[in-house]
């Protein structure tokens, strides 16, 4: 059955009331002691961050504009907007039991307004170069798009449902170590089989298929997909679809407000516990029940300001770049390490398969190990190096300014081609895989651009294809196109 869009955003009063309420008591009781200017600028970057609501708002055709270039203003608003009205005192404290090199987390406060100063020029730039992009080239296609209607087909809805099984059956027997499945691994399976949920997606959480028993299933179903039954402590795939499903929900007109707040409370609980958990179900082998309740028992003296603390301290990313201003290129230019930082870029395309020595990409790993991030024999733990600082730590800045109209001119392209859907089911689930690729905008720009450039090229061959062969149907088994049917790829 059909979702009947609404002109209004439900809930978004109430969504900007409370987050209005949540600025003015960090600022009025200011519990982390930060500065008043400090505490202005993260003010601000927090408004700045909502802008592109604002833009998708006054669309006329926002039920087929995927929120991906809000969920880029969103990703800011949280890793440097709220997060800078907290001090990580407790978190620093911890760390430093690990190793000395630690030290690098006790960021200046001048640094860290510098710090925020550059995320909003850089969000500024952004939204603004995506602005004027969309004024001086009109998308021709979302006009139609408006007056289409969603399709749909219960064919399609069933046949995904098997393939949906199927690829779960797979990841199960595969992590069980069953041959053949065992042997199954690299990025193409993990692309393949979200694109298959999300085409599930569409017809459960867009079009509104089935109940909540289905509704529930296809989480599962997506979550295993993701690597639950690997370790189900991980906070990644929960994180992914979680973030999906509030994304859909926006598009679609409501602002699940109440959703939201329980993912926060659950995040802000399980971070401090997590490193617990992880170590007793992961790697001592101990049961569901122990592990979680040891993770209790570890938070529960805490007060509710050290759970913040520690928990915001994973996604606080001013500590990273006002670090990175405090000591990089202050007294030595050579300390910008330039392209190094995207050299993968020119090979993350070739699919290991045709490259069995293709180089790991370990580029945060090793930064973090030489700049003193992580410990120095740590070579194993990954470490997210977000866009911004990565762009400062290339070439200060200058990296930040001429990247921020790069990233304007690719946040533009995806929505053009690929984030306003048609809509129909494949335009929906390739929107959303690539939606996927952006939500880890905490990982290095060469990691998130691969796995989004690859989904693009998957998409583009198989329209090669498709038409390809409705063109050998119309001229009765012979190939006579002029362009072998690119000219009609959309």
């Amino acid at each position: 059955m059909n979702f009947i869009f609404d002109k209004r955003v439900i809930g978004e009063k109430r969504a900007a009331l409370a987050l209005f309420s949540m600025v003015l008591l960090l600022v009025i009781f200011n519990p982390f002691g930060k500065t008043t200017e400090s505490m202005f600028l993260s003010s601000l970057l927090i408004l700045v961050s909502i802008i592109p609501f604002f833009i998708w708002r006054r669309k006329k055709n926002r039920n087929v504009v995927v929120m991906g270039v809000f969920f880029y203003g969103f990703f800011h608003l949280v890793g440097y907007g709220f997060s800078g009205f907290i001090s990580h005192e407790t978190g620093i404290l911890i760390m430093q039991n690990f190793s000395d090199s630690f030290n690098r987390y006790q960021v200046s406060e001048s640094a860290e307004n510098t710090a925020k100063m550059l995320v909003i020029l850089h969000l500024l730039i952004v939204f603004s170069g995506f602005v004027i992009l969309q004024m001086f080239f009109k998308n021709p296609k979302t006009e139609k798009d408006q007056k289409k209607k969603s399709k749909e087909s219960v064919t399609a809805y069933r046949s995904v449902v098997v393939l949906c099984i199927f690829f779960t059956a797979v990841e199960f027997f595969r992590v069980a170590g069953i041959p053949p499945f065992s042997f199954i691994e690299g990025i193409i399976f993990a692309i393949v089989s979200f694109f298959a949920y999300m085409y599930l997606f569409y017809f459960v959480f867009y079009l509104d298929y089935g109940g909540w028993p289905t509704k529930i299933l296809a989480i599962l179903g997506c979550l295993i997909i993701r690597g639950t039954l690997l370790s189900w402590s991980q906070m990644g795939p929960y994180a992914e679809v979680g973030l999906i499903l509030l994304l859909i929900s926006i598009q679609k007109g409501r602002i699940p407000i109440a959703p939201a707040a329980l993912l926060l409370l659950a995040f802000i609980i399980y971070q401090p516990m997590k490193g617990v958990i992880r170590s007793m179900q992961d790697y001592g082998g101990f049961g569901l029940a122990e592990s979680i309740s040891t993770g209790f028992e570890v938070i529960e003296d805490d007060t509710y300001l050290t759970l913040i603390d520690i928990a915001t301290q994973r996604i606080n990313y001013n500590l990273l770049l006002g670090s990175m201003v405090d000591n990089i290129g202050v007294t030595n230019e050579d300390d910008y390490i330039g392209w190094k930082g995207y050299e993968n870029v020119s090979y993350v395309l070739i699919p290991r398969i045709f490259w069995r020595d293709k180089p790991e990409d370990n580029f945060g790993n090793e930064w973090a190990v030489q700049a003193g991030w992580l410990g120095r024999g740590d070579r194993f733990t990954s470490y997210n190096l977000p866009w911004l600082p990565q762009m400062y730590l290339s070439f200060g800045i200058t990296g930040i300014i001429v990247g921020s109209f790069l990233v304007a001119i690719g946040l533009f392209l995806l929505e053009r081609y690929y984030w306003t859907i048609t809509p129909n089911a494949w335009t929906f689930a390739m929107a959303y895989s690539i939606i996927r690729a952006i939500i880890h905008l905490e990982s290095d720009f060469v990691l998130a651009f691969g796995v989004a450039i690859k989904i693009i090229l998957i998409d583009i061959c198989i329209r090669i294809i498709k038409n390809l062969l409705t063109i050998r149907k119309k001229n009765k088994g012979k190939f006579r196109p002029s362009m072998y049917g690119l000219e009609k790829i959309n």
